[in-house]
């Protein structure tokens, strides 16, 4: 199927496709304030580190993306357009290459990396991903104490 766009159209369009402040990320962090409060520091999009984490809580030691259903290959959501299919599965898979190298890069520099899909982050599931990541920061942060805990023994 051809475009209904014309070549400059559509690179106009896709010049305004935002790789950093989106919704999904403006959520997450909003969650997470929301969570631990205004005592952590939360930083957003750190270029310092592989991968570019959309959040980074720099006490934890732990990285958070916020996947794009569609640039990322959601299991659920994903797709490949009809039009110029060979620019898009190539672009697609190297994506999740890439995805997954800077993430094993994290956790090699021994940093923890979660995931959330945009579709976590919408109206309607926001409620449930809020209570996933609560239990997952509890975990994350009774770990943490009961190393000070341990540190301070010695």
């Amino acid at each position: 199927m051809a475009d209904i766009f014309t070549k400059h159209k559509r690179s106009e369009i896709m010049s305004r496709i935002r790789s950093c402040g989106t919704s999904p990320e403006t959520a997450l962090f909003a969650c997470l304030r929301g969570i631990l409060g205004g005592r952590w520091r939360i930083d957003k999009n750190v270029r310092t580190l592989p991968g570019q984490p959309d959040v980074w809580i720099p006490t934890l030691r732990l990285a958070i993306f916020a996947d794009g259903c569609f640039y990322h290959s959601c299991p659920i959501h994903k797709h490949v357009p009809k039009s110029n299919t060979s620019y898009w599965v190539t672009k697609l898979e190297r994506n999740l290459r890439r995805d997954r190298m800077n993430r094993k890069a994290l956790r090699e520099m021994g940093l923890t990396v979660w995931s959330f899909w945009e579709h976590d982050l919408n109206k309607n599931s926001v409620e449930r991903t809020v209570r996933r990541l609560r239990r997952k920061l509890s975990k994350v942060l009774i770990k943490r104490a009961e190393r000070t805990r341990e540190s301070s023994r010695q």
